[in-house]
């Protein structure tokens, strides 16, 4: 497990290769897709985006990737001729009709649904869910249970706050107004403890030490965690 912390921002700049690929790779109908944008004009996503899509950005290995919410950006045509990429994503963050002929013409097989209620293959080698869990589905548990069996590892970066941090929202199917309270370290570091031999170099004490980390590599000072589980197809 890593959190991440300013120090690895400022290690990750001295070879920015993330931004060079972008600026080879993009299109013009790709500058204003905001999930492209992101990755562009921010470094500490363009650092955390080198630590999980990194090796297969230059694989010559051609793995079998399940990418739960990943969006698209320029990379994501690179992550389609390096791997068998299946995408799952609503796609919510625009550029939709130039993306959906992206998928076709590079063969990305688009889940556009809940990752919930989606049909998977039994022989991923990698899923990966990038900023997903828990600030934006609480759901954690859930798919880490859907998609253990499913893979040989499981890469997650996990978002929380170590500060009070909610948000007032509204249900889709209804008029409720509902609070919504984001997950803390403490909440975290117990949930995963019930993974605790599946996670890559971390122990007990780390998971506890979630609670009082308050690294943050954001303005809005949400905490940043990287864990990769192994999956059954290791065990």
């Amino acid at each position: 497990m890593k959190t991440f912390c300013d120090d690895d921002i400022k290690e990750y700049m001295k070879n920015d290769w993330i931004l060079e690929l972008l600026q080879k790779e993009e299109k013009i109908e790709e500058k204003n897709i905001r999930t492209n944008v992101w990755l562009r004009e921010m470094e500490n996503k363009r650092m955390i985006y080198e630590q999980v899509y990194g090796d297969i950005l230059k694989s010559e290995t051609k793995r079998k990737v399940l990418d739960v919410g990943g969006g698209y950006n320029s990379l994501t045509k690179i992550l389609a001729r390096n791997s068998d990429y299946t995408l799952v994503d609503f796609l919510a963050h625009g550029g939709n009709e130039y993306v959906k002929k992206t998928f076709m013409d590079y063969n990305i097989k688009w889940i556009d649904g809940d990752w919930y209620d989606a049909v998977l293959d039994e022989n991923y080698d990698i899923i990966i869910a990038n900023d997903i869990f828990p600030d934006v589905d609480q759901r954690l548990e859930l798919f880490i249970e859907k998609m253990l069996p499913n893979c040989g590892e499981l890469r997650l970066v996990l978002t929380y706050y170590n500060i009070p941090k909610f948000y007032l929202t509204k249900r889709t199917d209804d008029t409720e107004l509902m609070t919504f309270l984001s997950w803390d370290g403490e909440i975290m570091g117990l949930k995963l403890k019930k993974y605790l031999d599946r996670i890559e170099n971390t122990s007990s004490a780390e998971l506890d030490d979630m609670k009082s980390d308050f690294s943050s590599i954001y303005r809005n000072r949400r905490q940043v965690s990287y864990i990769r589980l192994l999956g059954d197809r290791q065990m």
